[in-house]
């Protein structure tokens, strides 16, 4: 498998999009994906709220070297397409699901790693799926809060407010890079994993390529009633067949405060094949900010899991 990825875009039929006047249709969404060449089980990496599919780089590159992965861009997010809030929890389960189909990735040989939003995304796709969709499953303190949760993002949050407020224009990837490095949580993160988030969280002008209200959208997105994944799961036939890891952080969630986990505590005993791991004084970026401890507990899981393939 090549440290170099190739860039790839593919267009989703029949996805519900958001047109400039605000109505929600069905057409084409066009999504972008990176991906590492290599043998089967292909690995699907799915990414977390504001982030893209690069930021992950040094995971995929000691801990899944060798397999075929796919690095996937959310709609909004890296290079697929943008559209005009509101961005859906939901929508982003869909477009997963439609993805897999797309491509035709064959479901027997299948395995999925998501990170926050990207958990959230992979159960969502797992739990409408008309069939088996993963071998496994690895969530990364996914975006998947308590019960009790639902319906608070269905008003303006005012701790969310700050989203609108952020930088969007730089100079270069490098003013970036600068600005960021002396900040947390970027200040925590290795500096490749930095460069790898500033180079493609911008477009060829040097703005960022999710919008200041696509991300907030998202946010409120992540707490609203229409993304109460519960039911979803339980009316599911196939997701309970899927052995599924929960990685959680140890900071307990307060909205609008990003390095706390969004994870309900219990998750776990929403599957029948889950198995909870708990990691003392890690932050919910912990993928970014610690890569060896990512790199180690990915090798572990997969030699568990899939020794056939090593």
């Amino acid at each position: 498998m090549s440290s170099n990825p190739t860039s790839h875009f593919i267009s989703l039929p029949d996805c519900r999009i958001v047109g400039n006047n605000g109505d929600i249709t069905r057409g084409s969404l066009k999504l972008h994906y990176w991906e590492w060449k290599g043998h089967e089980p292909t690995i699907l990496l799915c990414h977390a709220t504001s982030f893209h599919g690069r930021c992950y780089d040094r995971i995929i590159n000691e801990a899944l070297h060798g397999y075929h992965v796919i690095a996937l861009d959310f709609r909004g997010h890296g290079r697929s397409q943008q559209h005009p809030p509101p961005y859906s929890f939901p929508w982003l389960g869909e477009d997963v699901l439609h993805l897999i189909d797309v491509l035709n990735l064959s479901t027997t040989n299948l395995i999925g790693i998501g990170h926050s939003a990207g958990g959230y995304a992979l159960t969502y796709a797992a739990a409408i799926a008309p069939k088996r969709l993963f071998q496994f499953l690895i969530l990364l303190d996914p975006g998947i809060v308590s019960r009790s949760l639902y319906g608070i993002g269905d008003e303006r949050q005012p701790v969310l407010e700050y989203i609108l407020r952020r930088k969007n224009q730089w100079s270069s990837v490098e003013e970036m890079i600068l600005r960021l490095e002396t900040r947390e949580p970027f200040s925590r993160w290795p500096k490749d994993t930095l460069r790898n988030y500033c180079t493609y969280a911008l477009d060829e002008n040097n703005t960022l390529q999710l919008s200041a209200e696509g991300e907030h959208s998202m946010y409120h997105s992540a707490l609203q009633t229409k993304s109460n994944i519960y039911p979803v799961i339980e009316q599911s036939k196939f997701i309970h067949d899927i052995p599924i890891y929960i990685v959680r952080s140890s900071l307990p969630l307060i909205v609008g405060q990003f390095d706390t986990s969004p994870s309900e505590p219990d998750l776990v005993k929403s599957f029948k094949k889950g198995r909870d791991i708990f990691l003392e004084n890690a932050t919910h970026l912990f993928p970014m900010e610690n890569p060896p401890l990512m790199i180690n507990l990915v090798k572990k899981l997969l030699h568990e899991n899939i020794r056939s393939y090593l």
